[in-house]
């Protein structure tokens, strides 16, 4: 009887060891279990955080473009205004040249020569100074400015020439063939040099903010092969825009100038296609690594 009670007792001594010694096994995984958790909500809040940076800065982007966009419109409406003002200056000049009594004629052809001359160097001197040329990289608003001067220069030289001519016929024939027909201010050389700007523009952008996106994504361990190959298009056409309208800029007197510029902004036009492609395969990336960060770990 008492070896029995023996061995019962030494049961519970072994059932109760038996049972803490569980437990103990059991307390860390409950501790790991916690930690995991705490880890994963941990995570989330970090990828709601960076998901709201992300969104705060996509905003910001929105908002300084839509401002530049604004003040891009502000400035052509400007410039439509002053060419108009200058239109009805010269249709004014123009009448009066032409409906002078004949001692007056060559003193108001000499005026006319003078003011167009005037108004179109007034123009460039603004886009010497940089108004249409701000957003340009410094080489390539350098090669705008050589373009712009060259056009000064002839300007200059044809308005002192315009101004010694003896006949009314001769003047007239310095207006149309060099003043306008040379230089071509409005319709060529102006949208040559914001289409320059817009092209050298977007390289900027391939080279710079979108090449550091790319950096960041292959970090992530993401293949990029895509969107490297859409940038790489977006670079490649932008550069042809960019030289096609520098071919403009340099000859605006040309008379291929209309299909010039046509073929110019159409190579742009495919630039900002493949850039906007570029933009929603980024996003796409992104949304992957959104994703993986929010998805709950294996146990």
């Amino acid at each position: 009887m008492t070896q029995l009670i023996f061995k019962m007792k030494k049961l519970g001594l072994f059932g109760l060891s038996f049972l803490i010694v569980g437990n103990l096994l059991v307390t860390p995984m409950v501790y790991v279990s916690a930690e995991d958790e705490n880890s994963s909500s941990g995570s989330n809040e970090q990828s709601e955080e960076q998901k709201k940076a992300q969104e705060a800065l996509l905003e910001k982007a929105k908002k300084q473009r839509e401002i530049k966009i604004k003040a891009a419109e502000e400035l052509r409406e400007k410039a439509k205004n002053e060419r108009s003002t200058s239109r009805e200056n010269y249709k004014k000049l123009l009448e009066e040249a032409k409906t002078a009594k004949e001692d007056k004629k060559l003193e108001k052809s000499r005026e006319l020569a003078k003011e167009l001359a005037e108004g179109r160097l007034e123009v460039l001197k603004k886009l010497q100074s940089g108004e249409h040329t701000k957003n340009c990289r410094a080489a390539a608003k350098a090669e705008a400015v050589t373009a712009i001067n060259a056009v000064i220069t002839r300007l200059e030289k044809d308005q002192a020439e315009a101004i010694t001519l003896q006949t009314v016929d001769s003047i007239r024939t310095k207006i149309s063939d060099d003043i306008i027909g040379k230089n071509h201010v409005y319709i060529a050389l102006l949208p040559a040099v914001r289409g320059m700007c817009r092209a050298d523009k977007t390289t900027d952008l391939v080279e710079d903010k979108l090449a550091t996106i790319v950096t960041r994504l292959k970090a992530d361990g993401l293949d990029t092969t895509k969107l490297e190959a859409l940038l790489a298009d977006t670079k490649a056409k932008a550069q042809s825009a960019y030289t096609a309208y520098k071919k403009i800029a340099n000859n605006p007197g040309t008379t291929t100038y209309k299909a010039d510029l046509a073929a110019a902004k159409a190579a742009l036009k495919e630039a900002k296609t493949s850039l906007s492609a570029a933009r929603d395969e980024i996003d796409l990336l992104k949304e992957t690594v959104s994703d993986d960060s929010t998805s709950p770990s294996s146990p």
